[in-house]
Parts: C-alpha cells; sequence; structure tokens
C-alpha cells in the first residue's frame, strides 16, 4: 500500500471507528449521568453499542463508497439511484440485523430482548433526521478525501511539469556554455598559446561537474564555487593581462545547498557581453558572500564602449529557474550605466 493511501485508510478507519463506536458509547455515557443519574455503563449497554455500531458501520460504509465514486466519476443520476435504493434496503437490513441479534446466544439476554422488540416493531427501521445526520457526516468524509486527494494529484503534476521546465531550461544552459568554452580554446589554439593544455584540463573538470552532479536538484554550496572559479580561471586564462579578473569568496560553509549551474549565467554575461571587445581596461569582479542564511553575490564587469550589454540566453533561463525553484526567496537587482554593469543576487538558501 502506498503512503498516500495509507495515509487516506487510515483517516476512514480513525472516522468511522470513532463516529460508530466512540460516540455511541460516550451517548449512553451522558445518557446515564444525566438522565438515569449513574456513572459508566454496563456490559449489556457496551454489548448493544458495539453490535449495532458495527451493522451501521457496514451500511453507511457502502454508502461513503457510492458518495466517493459519484465525486470521482461525476455520475450524479446514477449515485441519486444508488441512494433511493440504500434507502429503501436500509429498512429491511435494519430488520434483518435484528432478526439476527435476537437469535445469537453468545449475545446478553438484554441485548436479544430489545433486538426481539425492534424487530417486531411493523415500522421504516430509521428516522430521516437520524439518516440526514449520517449522511451529511459521511459525505463531508467523502468530500474532504476527494479533495485531498485531487490537491494531491495537482502538486504531482505541477512537480512534474517544473521538473520538465527545469530539465529543458538546463539544457538550454550547458550547450551554450560549451559553445562559449570550446570557442575559449580554439581562439588560443589558433595562437598556439601555451595555455591551452591548462585551459582543455579545466574544461574536463568542468564537464565532470556537469554530466555527474547537475541532474540532482541541488547540490553542494562548495562544489558550486569551485565549478565557478574554475570557469574564472578558465577566462583569466584567456584574457590574460587584458583585463583585471577579481573573484573572492567568504563564508562558504559544508552544509549549504544550491541549485547546479545557478550562479555561472550571471558570472559568464559578465565575460560574454561585458568585456569581450575589451583590450586594456576591462574588468570583472565577482563577490560570493554565504551569511547565517543567504547567499549573496555582486557581479559587476566593465562595458566596451561600442558593445551594449545584453541579456542571452543564460540569464533569461536563470529568472525563470529562480522563479521555479526559490519563489519569493530571491531579490534580484540589475544596474547599467553604460560604463558598468553590475548584479546582486540575495537569494534565501534552502
Amino acid at each position: 500500500m502506498s503512503i498516500k493511501y495509507s495515509k487516506y485508510f487510515k483517516i476512514e478507519a480513525i472516522f468511522f471507528t470513532t463516529y460508530f463506536y466512540v460516540f455511541r458509547i460516550l451517548t449512553d455515557l451522558e445518557y446515564n449521568f444525566w438522565e438515569r443519574k449513574i456513572s459508566g455503563i454496563s456490559f449489556s449497554e457496551l454489548e448493544h453499542s458495539l453490535a449495532y455500531g458495527t451493522s451501521s458501520l457496514a451500511a453507511f460504509y457502502i454508502f461513503y463508497r457510492i458518495v466517493r465514486n459519484y465525486l470521482s466519476n461525476r455520475k450524479l443520476l446514477r449515485s441519486i439511484g444508488f441512494v433511493l435504493l440504500f434507502l429503501v434496503c436500509f429498512s429491511t437490513y435494519q430488520k434483518g440485523i435484528n432478526y439476527f441479534y435476537a437469535h445469537l446466544d453468545f449475545l446478553s439476554a438484554e441485548v436479544r430482548s430489545l433486538a426481539t422488540q425492534a424487530y417486531k416493531v411493523n415500522s421504516i427501521g430509521y428516522s430521516l433526521a437520524y439518516m440526514f445526520k449520517e449522511f451529511l457526516a459521511i459525505s463531508c468524509l467523502a468530500y474532504f478525501i476527494h479533495a485531498d486527494k485531487q490537491k494531491e494529484q495537482m502538486k504531482a503534476l505541477k512537480e512534474e511539469q517544473l521538473i520538465s521546465e527545469l530539465t529543458y531550461l538546463k539544457s538550454q544552459l550547458q550547450p551554450h556554455f560549451f559553445f562559449n568554452t570550446m570557442n575559449n580554446i580554439y581562439g588560443l589554439a589558433l595562437q598556439r598559446a601555451e595555455e591551452t593544455a591548462p585551459l582543455v584540463a579545466k574544461l574536463a573538470e568542468m564537464m565532470r561537474y556537469i554530466l555527474y552532479r547537475t541532474d540532482e536538484k541541488f547540490v553542494s554550496l562548495n562544489e558550486e564555487i569551485e565549478f565557478i572559479r574554475n570557469y574564472v580561471e578558465v577566462e583569466n586564462i584567456r584574457y590574460r593581462s587584458m583585463i583585471t579578473i577579481s573573484f573572492e569568496v567568504q563564508g562558504i560553509d559544508e552544509d549549504s545547498k544550491i541549485s547546479p549551474l545557478l550562479l555561472l549565467p550571471f558570472i559568464e554575461n559578465a565575460f560574454k557581453h561585458g568585456i569581450q571587445e575589451e583590450q586594456k581596461e576591462g574588468f570583472v569582479d565577482v563577490v560570493i558572500c554565504k551569511t547565517e542564511a543567504e547567499l549573496i553575490m555582486e557581479v559587476s564587469n566593465s562595458i566596451a564602449g561600442s558593445k551594449k550589454n545584453t541579456c542571452g540566453i543564460g540569464l533569461v533561463n536563470l529568472k525563470k529557474r529562480l522563479e521555479i525553484l526559490y519563489p519569493k526567496k530571491y531579490k534580484l537587482q540589475i544596474q547599467n550605466d553604460e560604463k558598468v554593469y553590475h548584479v546582486s543576487l540575495t537569494l534565501a538558501l534552502i
């Protein structure tokens, strides 16, 4: 039995046990205390409550299944027909139960006597007020479980949709990242630069991280920072003395988790769209700081005079991922004064 169906079975078991056994016994105790001025209940009264509680539970559980079937399938006319048939059959059922209990030798003489008297009475074996009370209580239970199941199904569908969307966004980001990095390697290879081999080694480490870790919903913040560090070193090898690159990390602990590849697009955007055309005075400054409950990242980069900083596919995807994974748990600010592009992200870690 799955966990969710086990939950509903427990709710149903508690409801029917409480309603058809506990309430009956409490009613007898209250009646004895207020009307008969005695405390407690006799064995025959307890036996009577348990016997008739069981017969009522069996009958109304069938009614409960009818209501649940209507809520699930929306078969209103058929369900009304079943309810009317149930009302017709219930009186006959009560007669049969009374006859059955009247002839059970192991029941007490008092219970069998009451059953015999009830069997001999020529009237309908229930009152409309009594039936309405039972119908209302059981219908409320059926509606509650039906509504909770629908909520669980909607939650599961939403999670599946989010997972599919996240997978799609990551699939867009990774080729985009490798395309840019391979372009870097290609440029160095054309120059026959000695930095080509270290660049390939760093790329291999990053590929290993992407292939084996980014399928997970959350990874260690330490791992994510190390991946970004490798990326910055790759860019540092590529640009060498052309620009100033600063990368600072503070307060990173062992326990914090973060969605993989969440921070990379900001830094990648700083290099690709900010300083790619700079020749001597460009810069990229990255500061990542972990406080008690938040992660703060500041990324600043110069903007080449002939190039306007724009949001690439990585940043567009990132904003969607933030809305999915960290709804109302992040603050993103972007400033652009045509000379310096500055991004500030504050993230409440999960």
